[in-house]
């Protein structure tokens, strides 16, 4: 049986490219596919020519608390919202870009992380990017995919469940109109490396994020181990 059968995994940012990728392949796999996004409509995939419907469940940024009843059912959770604001580095731009990529993650991560217990199976996905060591020519998405990141690292270390840690690089997207990679390509590689184990996941066309990023990860984690103490009782 593959490792994802009859796992039920929620994806945020479900209305994407990505999103419904990732969807349509732990649906292959033999998951139970359930997409959360901001849409008024019912998510419909398109399975090789035939329709697929998907649960949907309707949410906003800053109502993630409303989401905790879902999030208890859930064997598998995948962070994959964002937004990107290229070339913009006003106040609104900046909050909007924080609460979205950041906060909004933040806030989803902990909540799945406070119900998860040790041997339940739970999963915890989240997409960062490769913008955690290379620059993708937008300062606010880098900023915060980077704050994420290292925000991720550290709540590592005490996870109750498997954290796995999503390092994609430029696919073609609302977001990225000029990716080199399809997101259908990018979803099935993500998979495939889920279910072989991984928990460093890069799909990425630059070596340089195949080098920086195992290493950032390492030194990150030793140095959270050696500077702060895991939480009491």
């Amino acid at each position: 049986m593959a490792p994802l059968a009859g796992l039920r995994c929620g994806v945020t940012g479900a209305g994407g490219s990505l999103g419904r990728a990732l969807l349509l392949e732990l649906h292959r796999q033999g998951a139970q596919p359930v997409a959360l996004r901001h849409g008024d409509q019912d998510l419909v995939l398109d399975d090789d020519g035939t329709p697929l419907q998907v649960e949907t469940v309707r949410w906003s940024v800053g109502e993630e608390q409303a989401l905790e009843p879902l999030l208890s059912k859930l064997d598998v959770l995948v962070i994959n919202h964002g937004i990107n604001r290229l070339g913009a580095r006003d106040a609104s731009a900046l909050a909007e870009s924080l609460d979205v990529n950041l906060l909004s993650a933040l806030r989803l991560m902990e909540l799945f992380l406070a119900l998860a217990e040790p041997g339940d199976g739970r999963q915890l996905w989240v997409n960062t990017s490769e913008a955690e060591v290379n620059p993708a020519l937008s300062p606010l998405y880098e900023i915060s995919k980077r704050t994420l990141g290292q925000l991720l690292s550290l709540r590592r270390l005490d996870a109750a469940c498997t954290v796995r840690r999503l390092v994609l690089g430029p696919f073609r997207s609302a977001l990225n109109p000029y990716g080199v990679m399809r997101a259908e390509g990018v979803a099935a590689d993500v998979v495939r490396q889920a279910m072989a184990g991984r928990e460093l996941i890069i799909v990425s066309p630059n070596p340089l994020t195949w080098l920086l990023m195992p290493l950032t990860c390492w030194g990150r984690e030793r140095y959270y181990r050696w500077f702060t103490r895991p939480p009491g009782p």
